[in-house]
């Protein structure tokens, strides 16, 4: 039995049980991470190794849809520390337009890039907020998720990191002087998703930015400017 891997769950089981035992997994990560970027060397240690054997052969489909996504999310950051320590010769994601598309990954008895696993976890999720998990190591991109996912917290950490994206001012910016609303190149994708589920961009950011921001947004809406910009651009003076 290929350590790491659960059985698979009953009618009676833990509405939380893990697809497989991510607790090794969670401990690699987060030792990984040195000052917001991702130490790679992981990926040749047993640890490592054991948990992508277990990924690979696991199958995700019998447990209830919290676990499924944790599941989903662990295989896209083990994918990608893959992809950062093999690829290194890359220095920016902006010039490199086959970064999530050129390595394949069995998953659950199945090929998969890095693009198809984030297609997964927001269906799996079936909500544009799970892009919140889908960092790529670039300095425009999500930053990394503090932890693996577990079953038990995935939504839990899914806002958390949420509000990490919307309350930075690298992604996100209000400008009250021109009443608009900058939204970041590397959110593009997300803005179908937020007027599908809020109705709009302004009403689906509303709940996740810091409160003087929410209701600066909230009173001023009517005739707000949405741009998406390269890089989100404000004014700084000398304090």
């Amino acid at each position: 039995m290929v350590r790491g891997q659960r059985t698979q769950p009953t009618l009676t089981a833990d509405i939380y049980a893990d697809v497989i035992d991510h607790t090794r997994f969670d401990s690699l990560w987060r030792a990984s991470k040195k000052f917001g970027r991702l130490d790679t060397k992981a990926v040749v240690s047993e640890a490592y190794l054991t948990y992508v054997a277990a990924l690979s052969t696991a199958d995700p489909e019998p447990y209830f849809v919290n676990s499924r996504l944790a599941f989903w999310i662990n295989a896209y950051l083990a994918s990608l520390m893959h992809v950062m320590h093999f690829r290194i010769g890359y220095r920016s994601s902006i010039w490199d337009s086959t970064l999530l598309t050129r390595d394949t990954f069995i998953i659950a008895k199945a090929s998969f890039t890095l693009r198809s696993l984030a297609d997964t976890i927001v269906a799996t999720a079936r909500t544009v907020r799970a892009r919140a998990f889908l960092c790529t190591g670039s300095s425009y991109a999500p930053p990394y998720p503090t932890g693996a996912s577990f079953g038990k917290s995935v939504i839990v950490q899914m806002r958390d990191q949420l509000r990490r994206v919307l309350r930075n001012d690298k992604f996100i910016f209000y400008d009250p002087a021109g009443n608009t609303l900058q939204i970041s190149v590397a959110l593009e994708s997300w803005l179908d998703g937020m007027t599908r589920e809020a109705g709009g961009v302004v009403e689906f950011i509303i709940p996740w930015v810091a409160e003087s921001t929410a209701a600066q947004l909230a009173l001023n809406r009517e005739g707000m400017k949405v741009i998406v910009a390269d890089r989100v651009e404000r004014w700084m003076r000398a304090r």
